[in-house]
């Protein structure tokens, strides 16, 4: 008889909703205070250089400097959050972020802050974002049953979503009414929020590999390692050129050529702007939305590359648009279509994974995306450069993703077995 309840207890555990999972909820909160305090300080940090420093042309070079970190030491933090605890890797980076931008206000009171102080705490914040996102990105398998995995990043990547779109209005509120000292100052208490949730992250076993206590292979063989384990696979090798050519030739010329679409081609306003900015943001929404209520499991290979084509198909309709309402009606596909390839790609890559590679693979896939973004914007501004219409340059990335997705499927067929 008791044998019996304990069966039906631990049948009825397996079921529970992702919102009484305890570590899945410690997990979307830290992961939602981490969103916003980064939306809320990428804001502040922008308008700060523009409207006090009055050096506009210079945020190119904050960025940059936030991004070579990333890119020099993503694979190093991909190895290390198979080492050890994935917890203590994102409870380090969050803390250390707000310490960061304690220190941030303090210069900003003392009238210390210039354009080099900024560029000194985005390299920092660069080197420290190496770490955080192989580590957040790894740690979800530990935490959700396999089944939920589209679902429980259905529901973070909402939540991403939501607060860049909110993160902005609530730095630009704050701003207005205390200055850039409490914006600032917000984002640190934020991060310290996102700290202590991810403190309470308590893990039945270990979130990295055993293998370090038999042989401790160094670093750069584990790197290796990775590497090797990727080029094996044909899924993951697909799914990685896939995110590659995604923004390569299709997010940088979006990013960096919408507002010069609405100047040039809709001969829109800054208000046009905007709009066209919130319609891709609800079509994130949206995505994000439906992915998790239909919790796809099956098929996630194939739905991920239609998805692309999806994408590349909404570029070029937008691409020959020539009203608002039509060109916000395609970017709301281009958002819908976004979040149905990136939700059940990341979540296949997760559970095709091996626990002890994970972070190894989650790194390459964000150095996959991250690195080729500023390339793309370097394309891009070369392109306009020598007179190539925008125009142009979102027709041809659409039609050179259609053809990766039709070679996907010729010569990679596994791609389409992947659940």
């Amino acid at each position: 008889m008791s044998e019996m309840a304990v069966k039906v207890q631990t049948g009825s555990e397996t079921e529970r909703p992702l919102f009484k999972e305890k570590n899945f909820v410690f997990l979307w909160l830290a992961g939602l205070f981490s969103s916003m305090s980064m939306s809320v300080f990428l804001f502040s940090q922008s308008w700060f250089v523009v409207q006090s420093l009055g050096l506009e042309a210079s945020l190119g070079l904050i960025f940059i400097a936030s991004t070579i970190p990333r890119l020099l030491f993503m694979a190093i933090g991909g190895v290390i959050a198979d080492r050890i605890s994935r917890t203590k890797i994102m409870f380090i980076s969050d803390i250390t972020r707000a310490l960061l931008v304690g220190g941030l206000v303090l210069f900003l009171i003392t009238d210390l802050i210039n354009l080099w102080t900024l560029v000194f705490f985005a390299l920092l914040f660069g080197v420290l974002d190496a770490f955080f996102w192989p580590a957040s990105g790894s740690i979800l398998p530990t935490l959700v049953k396999s089944k939920h995995l589209t679902r429980a990043n259905s529901i973070i990547q909402m939540t991403n979503q939501m607060a860049m779109i909110f993160g902005p209005m609530i730095a630009g509120f704050v701003i207005v009414l205390i200055g850039f000292t409490g914006s600032f100052t917000l984002t640190s208490v934020l991060l310290l929020l996102a700290s202590v949730f991810v403190a309470f992250i308590k893990l039945a076993g270990k979130t990295s590999s055993n293998h370090a206590e038999e042989s401790a292979p160094s670093l750069l063989q584990e790197l290796k390692q990775g590497i090797v384990y990727v080029k094996t696979s044909d899924q993951l090798s697909a799914l990685l050129i896939t995110t590659a050519f995604l923004n390569l030739f299709i997010v940088g010329p979006l990013m960096m050529g919408l507002p010069l679409f609405v100047s040039n081609v809709l001969q829109g306003t800054t208000l046009d702007f905007s709009f066209l900015e919130g319609a891709f943001a609800a079509g994130m929404v949206a995505g994000s939305i439906t992915i998790a209520v239909l919790n796809v499991n099956k098929k996630r290979g194939f739905i991920a590359m239609l998805s692309v084509l999806g994408m590349s198909v909404a570029l070029l309709v937008l691409s020959q648009t020539l009203l608002l309402w039509q060109s916000m009606l395609a970017i709301f596909i281009l958002g819908i279509t976004f979040s149905f390839c990136n939700i059940p790609l990341i979540s296949a890559i997760q559970d095709m994974c091996d626990k002890n590679m994970i972070g190894r693979v989650m790194s390459l896939l964000t150095m996959s995306s991250m690195g080729l973004t500023p390339v793309s914007f370097a394309i891009t501004s070369l392109l306009l450069s020598i007179g190539v219409s925008i125009h142009y340059i979102m027709v041809t990335g659409a039609f050179l993703v259609m053809i990766l997705v039709l070679f996907v499927f010729v010569k990679l067929p596994a791609v389409k077995t992947i659940h």
